[in-house]
This record gives C-alpha cells, sequence and structure tokens, in this order.
C-alpha cells in the first residue's frame, strides 16, 4: 500500500511540474494601447539614372562635421503616423548619397537597400552618385506623403 501511494505521489509531483513548465511558456497577454497604428498604402517607383547636370543637384553636398560644435539630440516619433517611409533600393554598381527636401540622409552601397523618413506634405527624394571627374548622376522624385514609397534605383 505505501509503495503504491508513493507512486501516485510522484505521478502527481510529475503531473504538477508538467503543467507549471508548460504554463510558464505562455506569453502573458497584455492590453496594448488604445490607438492602434494604420497601415501606410506601398507603393514601389523605378527610377533610372539622369546624367544631365542640374543647378538644383549640384548643391547638395554631404555635411561637414565641425569639430566642437555638436549637433542638438533629438530623439522620438514627433512627427505621428502622418509620416512616410521611403525605402531606396540601389540596383546599381555606384555609391551614393540620399537626400529628403535637401537634407542629406546618409550613403547607400551598390546594391544595397536604405531606409529613411520624410514629414507629412510635398518631398523631394534625391539619390547623388558622383564619378572620380566630378560629374554625377541622380535619381529623384517628389510626392506627396501618406505612403511607404520603394524607389528601385537602376542605371
Amino acid at each position: 500500500m505505501r509503495k503504491i501511494a508513493t507512486t501516485s505521489l510522484m505521478m502527481i509531483a510529475a503531473l504538477c511540474f508538467t503543467f507549471t513548465a508548460v504554463n510558464a511558456q505562455k506569453k502573458p497577454t497584455t492590453v496594448n494601447s488604445t490607438k492602434a497604428k494604420v497601415a501606410k498604402k506601398k507603393q514601389t517607383v523605378k527610377l533610372n539614372a539622369v546624367s544631365t547636370p542640374s543647378d538644383e543637384f549640384s548643391t547638395l553636398e554631404r555635411p561637414v562635421n565641425d569639430k566642437n560644435h555638436p549637433a542638438e539630440k533629438s530623439r522620438g516619433d514627433v512627427y505621428g503616423d502622418d509620416y512616410s517611409d521611403i525605402i531606396f533600393d540601389n540596383w546599381t554598381g555606384l555609391y551614393m548619397d540620399v537626400y529628403v527636401d535637401g537634407t542629406y540622409r546618409g550613403s547607400l552601397a551598390p546594391w544595397a537597400t536604405k531606409t529613411t523618413w520624410a514629414i507629412p506634405g510635398k518631398t523631394k527624394m534625391v539619390a547623388k552618385a558622383t564619378y572620380s571627374d566630378g560629374s554625377y548622376s541622380t535619381w529623384s522624385l517628389t510626392v506627396k506623403t501618406g505612403y511607404e514609397y520603394t524607389l528601385e534605383l537602376h542605371d
């Protein structure tokens, strides 16, 4: 009788341990904030290079870092859901500088992708590849924000 009672207690303990281990693996359900994010419409645009010099694009230059003058720090989603994601998708073997509304947003390596953003309103997106002789090619598009734009940059 004692052997049966011990075996029964061990089985009950094993079941309790298994039940506790399974429940511990479940993620707790939490209630998210009441504000739901609206999914942005997506649009892909295929752009080809333009190698004609232009005063508009010749003035686009990378910013220079001033020594001993740090830039102001800014963090956070200050534009809310109205901003647009802009994805530059480089289908060329060229290194490019990326600009949104005339502001430098970074460099783009050959065959790479870079994601940036634009504030609400009319937005000009430019990718500029500068060659060793000083000439350059540009890819540009002016749009109204509200979409997630993917710009495919081709030769």
